[in-house]
């Protein structure tokens, strides 16, 4: 596939010198083509196995004559609204790039940085979760001339903060969540909030610990993980007051609004009550599942999280299959730009010298 060519592709690709007349090298032991490339393909099947089977199981159970019905009565306008609303995210998904790459180091315009966006989440489509876009907008990013460690970081950044985004909005839904679901429901979700806060808290002070101060082996405190888990932790507590960091929060949390807002539009255009605070007590939920890296595209687990958040508000499966299906349409739709995007950039990334030569992508970061 085109995509996992792509990310297959080396972030170097130094210039060798002719090799000396003589037979060619057979293949290293253990590392034949072909076992390299089914390795690498297992896990997209299994990927692509939870995906039909989740949709499958949720198809197979639908009253599709009902849902039809239910898409055929809808109100354009809201549908519409709907769908704008889920467009605001790309945007605010491309701002929130630009931001954190200025926090890292390196500058974005916003018609790049938007460019980039879009190309990456065309491409995503048929990747898992949403990580594989990640990967492909820094690859892109580095590729524009960027730095390589920059970037990394960036990268890194941005599912924290994307991640940090999802998790507040789901606090300031959890009073409501509280009210309407089992209280083992609300209590997982603060203790996967508390979780996260007391995680990002040590991170931030392990930061403040010379290297060879920290709790750990030798071994691992001194070798190149260590050293560049370190210098990684080091960084994000540097950029952690930034205002860069801040704006890139503050872009995360207008995604998911926008995705939020979406949801509650498209399921009253089909006829269902669903309330706002409704949508901040179940869909960050089936934000956080659709980015696991366990599906194609966030296909299926997004669908199964959004049935079982609205069969918690009382709402039949089949209208919250219809809603969740909405939603994953108005994003491939949406998408469909990044094509044109994503061959620009191969065409101008490929005109340009690869940066950095041989040590472009480093395995350390400044200590």
């Amino acid at each position: 596939m085109m995509a996992q060519a792509l990310l297959d592709t080396p972030f170097a690709q130094p210039a060798k010198p002719d090799p000396a007349p003589g037979p060619e090298p057979g293949p290293e032991p253990g590392k034949t083509g072909p076992g390299k490339s089914a390795g690498r393909r297992w896990p997209m099947l299994a990927k692509l196995a939870v995906t039909v089977a989740v949709l499958g199981a949720l198809a197979a159970g639908a009253d599709w004559p009902g849902i039809a019905s239910r898409l055929s009565a809808a109100d354009p306008w809201l549908f519409a609204a709907g769908f704008a609303m889920k467009a605001l995210t790309l945007p605010f998904a491309s701002q929130r790039w630009r931001a954190v790459g200025r926090a890292a180091g390196f500058s974005l315009t916003r018609w790049t940085a938007f460019r980039l966006q879009m190309a990456s989440g065309f491409l995503g489509q048929i990747l898992p979760g949403s990580v594989g876009a990640d990967l492909l907008r820094g690859w892109f990013t580095w590729r524009l001339g960027h730095p390589a460690g920059p970037v990394m970081l960036a990268l890194l950044v941005d599912r924290l903060m994307a991640l940090l985004g999802v998790v507040l909005i789901g606090l300031i839904g959890l009073p409501h969540l509280a009210a309407v679901a089992p209280p083992a429901v609300a209590g997982t979700v603060l203790a996967g909030a508390l979780v996260l806060a007391v995680g990002m808290g040590l991170l931030l002070l392990a930061g403040r610990i010379p290297r060879d101060r920290l709790p750990l082996p030798k071994r691992l405190r001194d070798g190149a993980l260590g050293r560049t888990a370190w210098g990684a932790v080091a960084q994000l507590r540097a950029m952690a007051g930034t205002s860069a960091a801040w704006a890139a929060l503050g872009h995360s949390i207008g995604v998911h609004l926008a995705t939020i807002a979406a949801t509650v539009l498209f399921a009253r255009s089909v006829g269902l009550p669903l309330g706002w605070l409704d949508g901040l007590a179940i869909v960050p939920a089936a934000i956080v599942a659709a980015a696991l890296p366990v599906s194609l595209g966030g296909w299926g687990v997004r669908e199964g999280a959004m049935v079982a958040g609205f069969a918690l508000l009382g709402f039949d499966a089949d209208a919250a299959l219809l809603v969740s299906l909405l939603i994953g349409l108005s994003i491939a739709v949406l998408s469909l730009p990044g094509g044109l995007f994503w061959l620009l950039l191969r065409n101008e990334t490929a005109a340009r010298t690869s940066p950095g030569g041989a040590d472009a992508f480093p395995t350390d970061f400044p200590r």
